[in-house]
């Protein structure tokens, strides 16, 4: 039996680490689209996305509201799946974002997932009413936000949009790949 020398262990070793996906995600964000409909409601001072590593991406949104305090919000949630171009896919549903902020932690929903993802990185902590700017800062898209939903590999898009006394006023849109 040959002894194994140095310069083939180095080159096993460069292998090994070459082959590992660096990544501790296998999800992504790749877009982040921010669109305000009533300027004299809200306005966006920072919508983009940063890299803060290897293929990991983040989301900073800021949201200046101009009529506060705000006590009367509604959310419609709907997701989308990328095939030639983005379908309906699993989930469009409207709620009062109040009364989920309030119960956020007794649901087992998407959209206490979703909210429980944002609220990990952002000031949205806090129930009704809204009396200051919303933030979110570096907000990473990690496969445990699916840990309840999982979802098939492909490209998606979360679209959240805003409203009070039933007026859309604001709308994000997140689209992120889901790979396996």
């Amino acid at each position: 039996m040959k002894p194994i020398t140095v310069p083939l262990l180095i080159a096993v070793a460069f292998v090994v680490l070459a082959s590992v996906d660096c990544r501790k995600s296998k999800s992504r964000l790749t877009n982040l689209k921010c669109t305000s409909y009533d300027e004299s409601y809200s306005k966006f001072k920072k919508c983009k996305l940063n890299v803060l590593g290897r293929g990991i991406i983040a989301g900073d949104v800021y949201i200046s509201l101009l009529k506060l305090p705000i006590n009367n919000i509604h959310i419609n949630w709907s997701i989308w799946r990328r095939y030639n171009t983005y379908q309906p896919f699993l989930y469009n549903t409207s709620c009062n974002l109040c009364e989920l902020l309030k119960n956020v932690e007794k649901k087992i929903t998407f959209e206490s997932m979703v909210l429980k993802a944002i609220q990990s990185r952002s000031n949205l902590n806090h129930t009704c009413p809204v009396n200051h700017n919303i933030i979110v800062d570096n907000l990473v898209f990690e496969d445990g936000f699916l840990k309840t939903l999982p979802l098939p590999q492909g490209e998606y898009k979360l679209q959240l949009r805003f409203g009070t006394n039933k007026v859309w006023k604001l709308m994000v849109e997140i689209t992120f790949q889901r790979d396996e």
